[in-house]
Order: structure tokens, then C-alpha cells, then sequence
């Protein structure tokens, strides 16, 4: 288990150094230089091994032969863009919920962070393994909501009635004037059967919920985030679990009432004070809906729940981690990863946002300015824990400054490179089979094949350590090791078929590998 096999900073060391001999001096009372040459008379044998040597007191470098790379060659050819993902989820059911953005306005762009880096890690826990469900937590039950029914009331009457108040608090936008207006046009009569204002503006608090949820349905698509669960905060409520919750707690003894409010235990399992679940006016805080949501997400056996939140959640979670643990669950069931703020820059300087007078950017007007793979790509760029600064005018050129374009033009360049060879040599790249690997001896061969063999296994370590951002920097480096061939290297010659043939094939390679990440 102490077995390590490390990659060596300087090429001249090997593509991997073992400490074997080391490991085995104690068992067969040798000198490590003795056990390590031993060994290095059996690998020399082996073909996948271009040169095995012996350095300092018995370290054993391995120089990895063109044979080695071709199981992995094959295997990205025909796997398309799953190669290397396991087929068999049967590492364990693994629940990711993320954005939950509240139904009250137009997705922003911490919200669209969020969802990139959650669909991002769902995608690589399902590639690693994992059954994952993709969840969205709609916050339909609190003030907010009675807020959105307040501000649409104000903006619908104000059609008639222009002075009329518009709430301290209230939603400022476009958005809720453009609800209020539907609402006049095509649902007047609805709105007169109502007996009292608090009636008409409970209904067109769900009728702009409904109508902002398909929108952020709509936003989310144009990123390609689509949820398994939308669950309901309401229905929470509704259907007695948070209720239900605090009773389980009340059975357990975490419970206690002072001051007229019940109190949960939270200082046994690592909170820095327990916390009110019910307040003396007899309403419940919001913190006992997180746990019976939590609860709720606990019977349904997940392995693991992972939240994506904002920053500004940070001191949250250690309650909700202590509650979920008085529910049962193991120190690690619940995860959270942060999302840091988003700054948009343009020409240079910062673009300024006002949510206070309803002006800010959206995560669709990002999308339609610098596209949607520009949009995923630089949200994912970094550790999702550390602020972003987005910068329009890089994500919109056209050079190999801008990361996308470096990548997509790697794989542009290739297909330009498949209908060359099938216009100019009749060769279809597509249907190649049979190459002999070998004669791909260039430095810049073996390094391309040595980036698609392990790229299956970062990408695993990627899902262990729930650090998405990574992928984008292996989708770089397979880019960059490409263009330095692409800019060094003929890949199509009429006077030599066989090569043509294994470079071709190569190049499927790494064409596949990209679309996998």
C-alpha cells in the first residue's frame, strides 16, 4: 500500500518513477540497488516498456512504449464521447442540488455559475460511476413569494391607477410590469371574482411564480441544465413533513422549548449555538424547512447529498450540517460547495448592476452576447470558492487568447484534417481500424497519447475531490499538446498510407476525448 508511482518533474527521469525496491528491501534482506536492477531485468521483457532504468539508490524510472498507449487509443476511438465513463453506476446514488434560485425574477449570474459548476460535477460523478439526481429546491413558501404577489398587484393596478403605492420592498424590474400587463389582458375577470386585495395578490403571487419558473426552465436549457426533481417547498408545508420533522427530533430528545420556541440541539453535533425550529408566535423558521427538506432527501437513501450555494450561505452550513447529523446522517453526508460572486467586465472596466432599481445583468442577456459554451466555459475556469471576474470582450474574440476558441479550434482543425484526407487520399477517418501504433515515434505523438490515457483517471479524481473546475484545464492541455502537432507535423502524406493511416487515427483520438470533456 506504501507502493508510489509518481510522475517525474523532468522527462529525462521517465513517464513514471517506482519506489518498489525500497518497499521490498526489508522482505528479501537485500540492498534496494540490488532489488531495483533485479526488477528491472523482468520489465525490460516487457513490450510496453521503450527503457527501464535504475537511478540514485534504487528508484526504478520507466520509459513508456508507443505498445502501452494503444489499449487507451482504442478504447477513445470507439467510445466516442464516453470515453472512458463507466457505464455500471454502482458507486452509490449521489443527490446534487443546485440553483434553487428563488421564483421571483429572472436568473442572475451567480445563479448561472451555480448551475454550470452543478451540472458540471453531476456530470462528472455520473461519468466516475455514480447514480446522480439533479435537484432544484423551489423556495415558494416564504416571504419572498408574498412579496412577488405584492409587487405584480402594485404594477397591475397602477395600469388604471398610476399613483398607486408601490410596495417599500417590492420587485423592481420590467419583468413584474410585463406579468401585471398579462394579467389585465387575459385574466381581468379572474382577478375581479376576488373578494379582498389579500386574495388577488396571493393568486398573482402563484401565477408570476409559475410563469418566472418556466423561464428560469427556459434560461437553464440554454445552458444545457436540465433537472431530474423540482421539489416544492410549499408542498413541504402543505403535506405536514416539517411537522413531521420536529417530531422524529422530539422522539430522538433534541428538542427543548425555552422561552415559548422550540430549540434543536445543534451544539451536540459541532453548531456553535442550537437553533429555534418553532418560533413562540407557533410559525416555523425557515431553518426547520431546511431540515425537513434534508430529512425528506435522507429517506430517499442517497449515499450522499451535495448543495451548491452562494458565498453568503457560508455560516448556514454548519447548522444544517449538525441538524442533518441529528437526523441520522454520517459527519460527510452533506456537502456544500460555495459559489463566489460574479463580475462582469467590458472595455476594460467593470460593468455596474443596481438589483435594488431592477437593473442587472441576466444569465440569458450573457448568453446572447458571448454565446453559450463561452458562458459555461469561463464560469467553470475556476475554483467556484473564488470570485470570477468574466471578461466580455476575451470571450468573444476570435484567437487563440480566448480559451473556448483555443479548444473548439482544436477540434475544428481536426475535422478540417478528416475532410482534407478524405477530398485529397480518398482516406474516410471516420472508418479507420487497423493502424500499426508504432510508427507514431514523434515526441509530440507520445505526448497526446500519454494526455488520453490518463484523462479517464483525472477525471475520476476530479469527482472524488468535487473540484469541476479542473476539467476545463484538461480540455487545455489536450488542446495545446494538439495545435504545437497540428503547427509541426504533417499528418496527410500520399507517399506513406501506413503513417497517414496512424495519425489519422490519433487524431480521432483526441477529437473524442475533447467531445468527452
Amino acid at each position: 500500500k506504501n507502493l508510489k508511482i509518481e510522475t517525474p518533474k523532468e522527462e529525462k527521469f521517465g513517464d513514471f518513477s517506482i519506489n518498489a525496491a525500497f518497499l521490498l528491501t526489508k522482505y528479501l534482506k537485500k540492498k534496494p540497488l540490488e532489488i531495483a536492477n533485479q526488477i528491472k531485468e523482468i520489465l525490460e521483457k516487457e513490450d510496453i516498456f521503450e527503457k527501464v532504468e535504475v537511478a540514485g539508490a534504487g528508484f526504478i524510472n520507466l520509459f513508456l512504449s508507443t505498445k502501452f498507449f494503444q489499449p487507451f487509443l482504442h478504447k477513445a476511438v470507439v467510445h466516442g464521447d464516453r470515453y472512458g465513463e463507466k457505464i455500471n453506476k454502482d458507486k452509490g446514488k449521489i443527490n446534487v442540488e443546485f440553483v434553487s434560485a428563488n421564483p421571483t425574477g429572472p436568473l442572475h449570474l451567480g445563479h448561472g455559475r451555480g448551475a454550470v459548476v452543478g451540472n458540471a460535477l453531476s456530470n462528472i460523478l455520473s461519468y466516475s460511476g455514480y447514480e446522480v439526481v439533479k435537484e432544484f429546491y423551489i423556495n415558494d413558501a416564504g416571504n419572498q413569494i408574498r412579496k412577488l404577489g405584492e409587487s405584480i398587484y402594485a404594477r397591475y393596478r397602477q395600469i388604471e391607477q398610476p399613483d398607486f403605492p408601490f410596495p417599500e420592498d417590492g420587485y423592481h424590474g420590467n419583468y413584474i410590469k410585463e406579468i401585471a400587463k398579462d394579467i389585465y389582458y387575459h385574466e381581468r375577470e379572474k382577478v375581479l371574482t376576488f373578494l379582498d386585495e389579500s386574495q388577488a395578490v396571493e393568486w398573482m403571487a402563484e401565477y408570476g411564480k409559475n410563469i418566472l419558473l418556466d423561464r428560469i426552465k427556459e434560461d437553464l436549457k440554454l445552458i444545457n441544465v436540465e433537472f431530474d426533481i423540482w421539489f416544492s417547498e410549499k408542498e413541504l408545508y402543505k403535506t405536514g413533513k416539517v411537522q413531521e420533522v420536529i417530531n422524529y427530533l422530539q422522539e430522538k430528545g433534541l428538542v427543548y422549548e425555552k422561552d415559548g420556541a422550540l430549540w434543536l440541539k445543534t451544539t451536540l453535533y459541532g453548531d456553535d449555538k442550537d437553533r429555534v425550529l418553532k418560533k413562540s408566535d407557533g410559525t416555523y423558521t425557515y431553518f426547520a424547512g431546511d431540515i425537513a427538506y434534508h430529512y425528506d432527501k435522507f429517506k430517499r437513501s442517497y449515499k450522499q447529498a451535495i448543495n451548491i450555494w452562494g458565498a453568503d450561505h457560508h455560516g448556514y452550513f454548519p447548522r444544517l450540517k449538525a441538524a442533518v447529523m441529528a437526523l441520522g446522517a454520517s459527519e460527510n453526508w452533506l456537502q456544500v460547495l460555495f459559489i463566489q460572486l460574479v463580475k462582469l467586465f467590458k472595455n476594460g472596466k467593470e460593468v455596474k448592476m443596481s438589483k435594488r432599481a431592477g437593473e442587472f445583468i441576466t444569465l440569458r442577456d450573457l448568453v446572447i452576447e458571448v454565446g453559450a459554451d463561452a458562458v459555461i466555459y469561463f464560469f467553470l475556469s475556476k475554483d467556484s470558492n473564488t470570485h470570477l471576474n468574466f471578461d466580455i470582450d476575451l470571450a468573444t474574440k476570435k484567437s487563440s487568447e480566448n480559451p473556448v476558441f483555443y479548444v473548439q479550434y482544436a477540434h475544428a482543425r481536426i475535422t478540417s484534417v478528416f475532410r482534407e484526407a478524405k477530398e485529397k487520399l480518398g482516406i474516410e477517418a471516420n472508418l479507420i481500424e487497423d493502424v500499426n501504433i508504432e510508427l507514431l515515434k514523434e515526441k509530440a505523438e507520445k505526448d497526446l497519447m500519454k494526455k488520453i490515457s490518463t484523462i479517464p483517471e483525472d477525471i475520476y479524481n476530479i469527482a472524488e475531490q468535487k473540484q469541476p473546475h479542473k476539467i476545463t484545464n484538461l480540455a487545455y492541455d489536450l488542446a495545446s499538446k494538439f495545435h504545437y502537432y497540428y503547427n509541426n507535423y504533417k499528418f496527410l502524406n500520399e507517399n506513406d498510407e501506413e503513417l497517414t493511416k496512424a495519425r489519422l487515427y490519433l487524431l480521432r483520438a483526441v477529437r473524442n476525448t475533447l467531445r468527452t470533456l
